[in-house]
């Protein structure tokens, strides 16, 4: 299917990028980069999270001012149960670089063109070339205490006939970058170095000039080294990987301007892309994490609400049986009194000493029934619970120094005692 910029737009900010490039049997940066050659915007970072909590977002609108020769793209959409050797993309994916490069060839070529003799107005040209001039000098022939009044430098690592070549390829590439509206700034890293660095779309790629050293003619030694002449331009992408253009046997770096001014573009693109998708990554994972402590705590709560009711279940149970086992307590203490009177009333032995104890049990039977639940005048409640367990007491412990006979037979230990003492 044939799409205009405003169709295309439409799309990319009705759906999330992966979504969509998935439909066109692209990658997402396959797609973005159909974008940004016919300047189309594209959602921000947490653009569709926000969307997805109801937060505000903004859209940015589509330019009207674009100059641009591409209008439409050729996209196909896949059938999804397609694996991706069967996906085809139909318009080859486009090379950022040599596109940029036709781009500064269509205007003024004169800021790109490096000249063949140095003339230093720029502030880094001159301070580097003194800079070179003072390393030269042997620390024994400097001044003590030797102080640089050199405030910064760039990173130029060529011998002495090289500097003024490297200087006036270093000073077309500063004028060349703030031709294409970027910058070059120098950090210093402590008192003897520093790194120069491209600022380029607001990325900072650092960059370099070397010349090439070989073993001399005349030495033997492989550690003897002198500068040859070749020019190397490094350009750090990250920590490990790096471009270099070079003198060439056909070639001369001072040709390459364009094609060096073109890449630090490139690389500062996907260095744009690449933190870009960190951003995304970093902002799922956040939300991620954030749904799991949510989880977590939804199910801790709820284990918590569990328990709070499990406990509570359980004390109201375990209140119940002790009421139940009070209550069967009470009804064996019933039955004990009746066949105790039972017994009283056989062997003649009621009189009013005996109803008075028989009566004051019956009390503490009620006291003791959770359905009738007297008050007692020296019982408490707490009570109720340790005397149902029947502990032993002084009077049913069986101890071989105590006697039977005397003061431990009473009135409910040993009845026949207590009567036969009695009369």
């Amino acid at each position: 299917m044939k799409l205009s910029r405003k169709e295309l737009y439409d799309l990319v900010w009705s759906e999330p990028m992966i979504a969509l490039a998935k439909r066109f049997g692209l990658s997402d940066n396959g797609l973005r980069k159909h974008c940004k050659s016919m300047n189309i915007p594209t959602p921000p970072v947490g653009y569709w999270s926000k969307l997805e909590h109801g937060k505000p977002v903004k859209k940015t609108p589509l330019s009207e001012n674009y100059e641009g020769k591409k209008t439409n793209v050729n996209l196909k959409e896949v059938d999804q149960t397609q694996t991706p050797d069967e996906i085809v993309d139909l318009e080859p994916e486009i090379n950022r670089q040599e596109q940029i490069e036709q781009e500064i060839k269509v205007g003024d070529l004169s800021i790109f063109v490096v000249p063949e003799v140095l003339y230093a107005k720029d502030p880094l040209i001159i301070d580097t070339k003194e800079k070179h001039r003072e390393d030269m000098i042997p620390w024994s022939q400097r001044k003590s205490p030797y102080t640089s009044k050199i405030k910064e430098s760039l990173n130029v690592y060529v011998g002495e006939k090289s500097i003024d070549r490297s200087l006036c390829i270093f000073s077309t590439i500063i004028k060349a970058l703030r031709f294409r509206g970027h910058d070059l700034k120098i950090i210093k890293g402590n008192e003897y170095n520093s790194s120069t660095y491209a600022v380029v779309k607001e990325e900072k790629i650092q960059i370099e000039i070397k010349e090439r050293k070989k073993q001399k003619v005349d030495s033997k030694s492989a550690r003897d080294l002198e500068y040859c002449g070749e020019l190397n331009f490094n350009i750090h992408y990250n920590w490990y990987r790096k471009f270099t253009y070079k003198d060439t046997a056909h070639t001369r770096l001072e040709d390459k301007i364009i094609s060096i001014i073109a890449k630090l573009e490139v690389i500062a693109e996907e260095i744009k892309e690449e933190r870009i998708a960190e951003e995304e990554r970093k902002i799922r994972q956040a939300e991620e994490e954030r749904i799991r402590k949510e989880r977590e705590a939804k199910e801790r709560e709820e284990r918590e609400k569990f328990e709070a009711k499990r406990q509570a279940e359980l004390k109201e149970f375990r209140m119940m049986l002790n009421m139940a086992e009070r209550l069967r307590k009470a009804n064996i203490l019933r039955q004990y009194i009746a066949d105790y009177e039972e017994y009283l009333s056989t062997s003649d032995a009621m009189d009013d000493e005996v109803e008075k104890k028989l009566e004051w049990a019956r009390k503490k039977a009620d006291w003791l029934d959770p359905f009738i639940d007297i008050e007692d005048e020296y019982l408490n409640e707490d009570d109720k619970d340790w005397e149902i367990e029947l502990k032993k007491t002084e009077s049913t412990t069986r101890s071989p120094s105590t006697s039977l006979e005397g003061n431990t037979s009473n009135f409910w230990t040993r009845p026949y005692r207590w009567f036969n003492k009695k009369r």
